[in-house]
């Protein structure tokens, strides 16, 4: 034998070596991805069941929630109802107050001018009156100082009178 036959022997002999160990290696690779293989088919199970489960369990609790969505539907529907009909009833009562407010205004309005004008009369009055009591005392003092002085006439012909006797 040659060295050539001996080096293609030795090549063939590597080759048949690497072809051994990669087939080895295959085999290894392709029994760990068998294992994975049921390994993720039971995990996908697995999950799937979890997942199947906690969706029962969502919608279940969205049965209860959507039973609690429609009482609070049902109760915003009656607060609002509750609203516009006290809204209602305040404007009633608001344009009422406002009427009477405006009634009692107008009333109080008419009620100074009458007393104004009852005012302006009593003190035409006193005025007048004032006038007539100025013009009688007036009248008074003016008959009194003619009383005196007939008086005073009648005295000094009295004591005239009793001086010629």
């Amino acid at each position: 034998m040659s060295v050539k036959d001996k080096v293609i022997f030795g090549l063939m002999i590597l080759l048949l070596a690497g072809g051994g160990y990669i087939q080895y290696t295959y085999t290894k690779v392709m029994d760990r991805m068998d294992v994975l293989e049921k390994k993720q088919l039971k995990h996908v199970d697995q999950v799937n069941q979890d997942f199947s489960e906690q969706l029962r369990k969502l919608n279940l609790q969205f049965i209860g929630r959507g039973k609690h969505l429609q009482k609070a539907q049902k109760d915003i529907v009656a607060n609002t109802e509750l609203i516009h009909s006290t809204a209602d009833s305040l404007t009633t009562q608001i344009e009422d107050v406002a009427y009477n407010l405006d009634e009692f205004k107008r009333r109080t309005e008419r009620d100074f001018k009458t007393v104004k004008q009852d005012i302006q009369d009593q003190q035409e009055a006193f005025a007048s009156q004032q006038r007539r009591d100025r013009t009688r005392f007036a009248n008074i003092e003016e008959d009194i100082t003619l009383i005196k002085t007939d008086i005073k006439k009648i005295n000094d012909q009295l004591t005239g009178e009793k001086k010629k006797k």
